[in-house]
């Protein structure tokens, strides 16, 4: 499995995330909002694929491969708006178009 991880800029939670499929229901971390300025996912979504073989969206996939499995190089005014869209000064929640993307 690819490291989605390192593909985008990132904002942490104090919020803990549990295996929800898992009986035992344990805890696999901290919940981060990742972002590659396109698609945004949790990084729980690492975890679902490498122990459950989850699928991920094949636009994903052919977007992550298109970009050579690289990060973008997002300039300051990117990650600002990017912050804005994801935690707004009004308090509600973002807009999510087309299941993230």
């Amino acid at each position: 499995m690819r490291n989605f991880g390192a593909l985008c800029a990132g904002a942490a939670t104090t919020s803990g995330v549990h295996d929800v499929l898992s009986p035992r229901n344990e805890l696999i971390g901290g919940l981060h909002l990742l972002t590659d300025g396109e698609w945004f996912w949790y990084t729980d979504l690492a975890h679902y694929v490498e122990h459950y073989h989850v699928p991920l969206d094949a636009r994903f996939v052919d977007h992550a491969q298109g970009r050579g499995w690289r990060p973008p190089q997002l300039s300051d005014a990117e990650l600002v708006r990017i912050a804005d869209t994801f935690f707004p000064d009004d308090g509600s929640a973002p807009v999510v178009v087309d299941g993230g993307q």
